[in-house]
């Protein structure tokens, strides 16, 4: 879905309920094949769903690029 450019986003609706989090959710994703590129498109579309308004739309997404791009250099640095 994501590669066919559908706006996809995790989620987790009732954490205590379901027994996991967001986060549990993201490294589930990972494990099933998403690459970090992939995980912070989910978060982006995930900002772009939301019903924030333009500007918090825009400073959400900056923050989510740099934590990727920070995250990119970690991860193929070891």
């Amino acid at each position: 879905m994501l590669d066919a450019g559908l706006l996809v986003t995790l989620n987790s609706d009732d954490p205590p309920m379901f027994g996991t989090d967001l986060l549990a959710e993201y490294r589930a994703a990972h494990r099933l094949g998403l690459d970090g590129a992939a995980l912070a498109q989910l978060a982006r579309n995930g900002v772009q769903a939301s019903f924030l308004g333009p500007s918090a739309k825009s400073q959400l997404t900056a923050e989510i690029d740099v934590a990727f791009a920070e995250w990119s250099v970690t991860d193929t640095a070891g």
